[in-house]
């Protein structure tokens, strides 16, 4: 992916959180990410909110929405599709008008999978949408070339901007056991490809140990630019990174960035402690990590850091929610039990839920089976689902409930 693209879709990240009790064997798909800022026990508000929607099992929806004035207020709509093999083969950024009340296109892409590799790319096109011309309109088109060996060789990048196009070229080489130990990067100027820059990667035992980017300025050819350090854990996990530029006036590296790791005894994740260091300071934050039993994130928690010795000060916290989900949160918000009768049942069952509340109804395989808003209605059919056991999720404004349907 080139590096508009990666920038473009790097702008909606996902940040700190933790979970709780098992409910199920199975934590199922990723419902929600709510986000809390200066989060404590007795005070706190979620701000900012993503929704996670499945409408067919090639489709994921991710819809941003913040809180104001009491209310959830759309921001961004990502609309993903996948092909059979579960990869990305199309996406479509869209906003959100709060005077119209409705989402308006904004970039779409689409991907070109290589072969039946699960993360090669033949091409990548890029659309910006046209509100004169009502079209999508090309902006960005990647290109990749392979070798024999299915290693990537080069890479062509075309680019429309206000009118002008330009063209990148990057190129790839290999040692013998195939680390990629140079990148070497042009642009397609008065009628030729000029190089702009180029990169020197070290590697041991297979793992990359540094990459090193330099400006091709006559007569020395390789005034550093900046450089990547990496050190690893026993287990070929990363320990930590560090971040360096050259500092021209001293001739001398100087360390701006230094991010340390540290896991669990099942190998996740369990902390990162970055340091960003400028002329003027040093800023330093820590983010916990925290996992449901089946091991999917449940929680992030952001702190900020200061003074010496180092004062941790909580910042935010995000929690993660899951269509079964075992979470580790609060004992208040875990999800409360609710009536379901008869059961078991083979024709209706009644859900004592209250008016208003939306419920959907999961199989045992986490797949959606009904869903529904309390209006009124008496009861749910059931005579034609399949045996087994169903979970039902309910929520009513903040609260969320929890009930299992039994089908003999």
């Amino acid at each position: 992916m080139n590096r508009l693209t990666l920038f473009l879709w790097s702008c909606c990240w996902l940040t700190p959180l933790v979970l709780l009790s098992q409910i199920t064997g199975s934590d199922g798909k990723l419902l929600r990410i709510d986000s809390y800022r200066n989060y404590t026990k007795l005070d706190s508000a979620v701000f900012q909110r993503v929704q996670y929607d499945y409408p067919i099992p090639t489709q994921r929806i991710e819809t941003t929405y913040q809180f104001e004035a009491g209310l959830w207020v759309p921001q961004i709509r990502f609309n993903y599709t996948f092909d059979a093999m579960g990869r990305t083969i199309g996406n479509i950024l869209e906003r959100y008008n709060p005077g119209a009340k409705v989402f308006y296109p904004q970039i779409r892409t689409q991907n070109f999978p290589r072969g039946n590799s699960l993360s090669q790319i033949d091409s990548i096109l890029t659309y910006n949408w046209s509100d004169s011309q009502q079209a999508w309109e090309l902006s960005i088109a990647q290109r990749n070339r392979f070798n024999a060996q299915n290693q990537l060789i080069e890479t062509i990048t075309s680019i429309a901007f206000s009118g002008q196009s330009f063209r990148n070229r990057d190129l790839n080489f290999y040692d013998a056991t195939g680390n990629n130990t140079r990148i070497e990067n042009y642009t397609f100027l008065n009628g030729q490809y000029t190089r702009t820059g180029f990169s020197v990667q070290i590697f041991d035992n297979q793992q990359l140990r540094s990459s090193t980017r330099y400006a091709p300025v006559p007569p020395a050819d390789s005034v550093p630019l900046s450089r990547l350090l990496i050190t690893y854990t026993p287990n070929k996990l990363i320990s930590s990174t560090e971040g360096f530029i050259w500092d021209i006036a001293a001739k001398a590296w100087k360390k701006n960035n230094n991010t340390v790791y540290t896991y669990n005894a099942e190998q996740q994740v369990q902390s990162q402690v970055t340091t960003l260091s400028t002329a003027a300071e040093e800023q330093i934050s820590r983010t916990d990590f925290f996992y449901t039993v089946n091991g999917k994130i449940a929680r992030e928690e952001s702190y900020q850091g200061s003074g010496s010795p180092i004062e941790w000060s909580l910042d935010s916290k995000k929690f993660y929610f899951y269509d079964m989900a075992s979470s580790l949160r609060d004992p208040a918000l875990a999800p409360k039990l609710f009536k379901i009768s008869p059961n078991p049942s083979a024709d209706e069952v009644r859900l004592d839920l209250p008016l208003g509340a939306s419920f959907q109804v999961f199989n045992a395989s986490g797949q959606l089976q009904a869903s529904g808003v309390m209006n009124g209605q008496k009861a749910l059919d059931i005579r034609d689902w399949n045996s087994g056991m169903y979970w039902v999720l309910a929520r009513k404004g903040t609260e969320v409930l929890l009930g299992k349907i039994f089908k003999p």
